[in-house]
């Protein structure tokens, strides 16, 4: 109840004339205006706080060890992705012949190294001119990719080469990863560089996945900025803050308080994917499970914070749970029916290397993260259009508050739907013009996978949606029907 009556101020402070309606429904809790309590809204809260307790429980149950994050870190290497990055800027650009091959000519760019062990120093990474190579300006802020050395050489000692008897190698035995890690034997020949390496030295390992999951070693260098950096983007850091701020100001200027709670949500959301959604399904937890009671959290935490205590917010949340559920239930039937394989671009190719993460499940958890969002527009805007049909109207029943607030629904939700297939087919854009240029049949280009998955997304999606609607203005037109019909603002 504390809760209830300081966000229920915090909410007034933009209306100094709600003031005494905040207080009211701290005194009155789940009174109508008649003051008898309302059976209805105590179900919905018994309810509430049973889907509270069921998400905690959830939440503990899943909650990542990061058991697997070191083994993922491992792999990540032998996949030869990188994992840290550092800040440099663009220097000089020529053109000339390349230093691999005179007869070619490539874009030479230096870059000055601005973070990281090796700051100060001055990197040069050449490019074919032309095709997809970036345009390099001198001062140009960039991002470089980063390998610091996997491997320390704890001894070396000459021996009988393997491909040759009557020749003498270097075996090197290199220390890969932190204690315990993991000692692998390497053999070079003696007038390799690799030959001078000394105990202590530090290595680039070059690692491959042999038969059975076990990490082999392909090869060590001897580190050098050649090896160790490469370009990876350029540097956007300042321009997407600036576009962060711009939308912060915008909605704190609209909504104040309101806003400012939304924007404490959306952090909230952030977080919960971060700390929790994704190193969960890293630890190869259920994805599906992970998503809706990832979506759940995020729906308890965001609603309550940028809405308030209340009924409304209450009836709202039901609603999207609810629909949440069985958006799940049904995408795992679909999925399963559909015989996807989950492999829909690179990055899901990628996820198969790595142990115990479900990558067609992946799909299901990414239908139901993105119904989330839209079902937190449609759940609360229903809930709030059949508060004010009351407030407006004190004389009207459930039946009828039921009846206008789906009218306004179906308005509702013949927009979102648009909207949510707009939204896929805007980041499929790519590929819907290549299957265009291919001169397929609208069937085949809708029978292949990639396209078939952001299909089934959009409908299951909308199905979640249109499933909100009645559900969430049936509670809503429930609750509020019960209010007294005596003067007074419906208590949302």
């Amino acid at each position: 109840m504390l809760a209830h009556l300081v966000c229920a101020i915090i909410e007034s402070m933009d209306r100094p004339d709600r003031m005494d309606d905040a207080w009211r429904q701290f005194i009155d809790g789940d009174r109508g205006d008649s003051g008898e309590r309302t059976l209805g809204f105590a179900i919905v809260k018994i309810a509430a706080g049973l889907l509270a307790i069921i998400t905690v429980v959830g939440f503990v149950v899943l909650w990542p060890t990061g058991a697997t994050r070191e083994s993922s870190q491992e792999r990540l290497n032998v996949l030869g992705i990188p994992s840290q990055f550092q800040r440099a800027q663009v220097v000089s650009v020529d053109e000339g012949p390349c230093s691999t091959a005179g007869a070619l000519r490539c874009l030479a760019v230096d870059f000055l190294l601005e973070s990281g062990p090796d700051a100060g120093a001055t990197f040069r990474q050449e490019f074919s001119p032309g095709g997809f190579t970036p345009e390099f300006d001198p001062g140009r802020q960039v991002v470089l990719s980063y390998r610091p050395p996997g491997g320390t050489v704890l001894g070396a000692i000459d021996v009988p080469c393997s491909f040759a008897t009557d020749l003498v190698c270097r075996e090197l035995n290199v220390l890969i990863g932190g204690d315990p890690g993991t000692v692998i034997t390497y053999e070079v020949a003696s007038d390799q560089p690799e030959a001078q390496l000394l105990a202590g030295d530090l290595v680039t390992v070059n690692l491959i996945e042999g038969e059975g999951g076990e990490v082999e070693l392909l090869g060590v260098s001897i580190p050098t900025m050649a090896t160790q950096y490469q370009f990876a983007d350029f540097h956007r850091r300042p321009l997407l803050l600036a576009v962060l701020v711009a939308f912060a100001v915008a909605v704190v200027a609209l909504g104040r308080w309101r806003g400012l709670a939304a924007l404490a949500g959306l952090a909230v959301s952030l977080a919960v994917i971060l700390v929790f959604v994704v190193p969960a399904i890293l630890d190869g937890r259920s994805p599906v499970w992970v998503a809706v009671v990832g979506s759940a959290g995020i729906a308890y935490v965001a609603l309550y914070m940028a809405h308030g205590f209340t009924k409304k917010t209450t009836v709202a949340l039901l609603g999207m749970v609810g629909a949440l559920i069985l958006t799940a239930i049904l995408s795992a039937i679909v999925v399963a029916l559909a015989d996807f394989s989950g492999l829909v671009s690179d990055d899901s190719g990628l996820l198969t290397f790595f142990p115990g993460i479900d990558v067609r499940g992946l799909l299901l958890a990414g239908v139901v993260l993105g119904a989330a969002g839209a079902l937190d527009d449609v759940t609360v805007t229903q809930a709030s259009a059949v508060w004010e049909l009351k407030a407006a109207n004190r004389e009207l029943g459930s039946g009828e508050l039921w009846r206008r607030g789906l009218r306004i629904g179906r308005d509702h939700i013949a927009s979102t739907v648009n909207t949510l297939l707009l939204a896929y087919a805007g980041a499929a854009l790519p590929l819907l013009v290549l299957f265009v240029l291919s001169s397929q049949s609208l069937g085949d280009i809708a029978n292949s996978e990639v396209v078939a998955v952001e299909i089934v997304r959009t409908l299951v999606g909308s199905i979640g949606l249109v499933a909100a609607v009645p559900l969430t203005t049936w509670l809503a037109a429930l609750i509020a029907g019960e209010e007294g019909k005596a003067g007074g603002r419906a208590v949302a």
